[in-house]
């Protein structure tokens, strides 16, 4: 006997939580980890020498970008980017740079391009590697990864 809920019943679940409770952020975050798929359940971008992350709009609250970025065979890191009300898209470019800098090291340039998209290039000799948003739970911000 599977002991494990199939996808699907899992999926209309989540939205049953998401309907129940929609007036309750409180209870959201209870259920959050129920309602975010599982890493080895999403299947892995193909690895690049450069990604875009374009960022939308201003934060209407306080909050986390969180991104996971797969250096080509290396274990994955996790970067965590925190938000506050009022940033503007400017203002969380600038932040995502520094923490991804940070992370990343002289291996990658780490640059914002028109404000608003942080470009991650990785340098001669340096692997191929993949990005990921993990969260982004700022309301009203949204990154666009290319």
């Amino acid at each position: 006997m599977n002991r494990h809920p199939h996808p699907a019943l899992k999926v209309a679940l989540s939205l049953g939580l998401c309907v129940l409770f929609a007036g309750s952020s409180t209870a959201m975050a209870q259920f959050a980890p129920m309602l975010t798929p599982r890493a080895t359940d999403m299947p892995r971008p193909k690895a690049a020498n450069s990604w875009r992350l374009a960022i939308h709009d201003a934060a209407e609250s306080n909050g986390t970008v969180s991104f996971r970025i797969w250096l080509q065979e290396e274990s994955p890191m996790h970067i965590d980017v925190p938000i506050s009300e009022g940033d503007s898209e400017t203002l969380i470019a600038n932040a995502a740079r520094a923490a991804i800098s940070a992370r990343l090291g002289d291996r990658y340039k780490v640059m914002v391009e028109n404000g608003d998209v942080v470009v991650i290039e990785a340098q001669r000799g340096a692997p191929d590697f993949t990005v990921e948003l993990l969260r982004d739970t700022a309301r009203d911000v949204r990154v666009a990864i290319e």
